[in-house]
């Protein structure tokens, strides 16, 4: 039983994301899950704006389960200014879209909606 006092499971810390349907440490450990879902990402930098857009206007309705809707909409603001660049930084959209993601809370439209424009700066940018 010396291996069960030994596991230290899974840690995950700082500012590390994890995007998982299950986890499982140690031996013998089990994990099943699935998932079923599509979000579909901007595919140019037109589309990538106006859904930066969209979420800004999510925002400011104040969706429930977003503990302060009014400092992330000015977060996801920032973002629109900078996607409405000639040339957008991806450094400065991936780090707005880090904090809008680690705000979103409980809410799954918030959640899936900053997402899906991180894949499509990682893509288009």
């Amino acid at each position: 039983m010396a291996a069960e006092r030994d596991n230290q499971g899974i840690w995950i810390e700082d500012s590390a994301t994890v995007i998982a349907g299950a986890m499982a440490a140690g031996p013998g450990a089990m994990a099943q899950g699935s998932a079923q879902y599509a979000i579909s990402a901007p595919a140019d930098l037109e589309s990538l704006r106006s859904a930066i857009g969209a979420l800004v206007q999510q925002l400011r309705a104040a969706p429930e389960g977003v503990a302060d809707a009014a400092a992330l909409a000015d977060v996801a603001a920032s973002a629109a200014h900078e996607a409405a660049k000639s040339r957008p930084d991806k450094r400065i959209l991936g780090g707005l879209l880090q904090v809008l993601s680690a705000g979103a809370g409980n809410a799954a439209a918030i959640a899936d909606a900053v997402v899906s424009i991180q894949h499509a700066v990682r893509v288009l940018l």
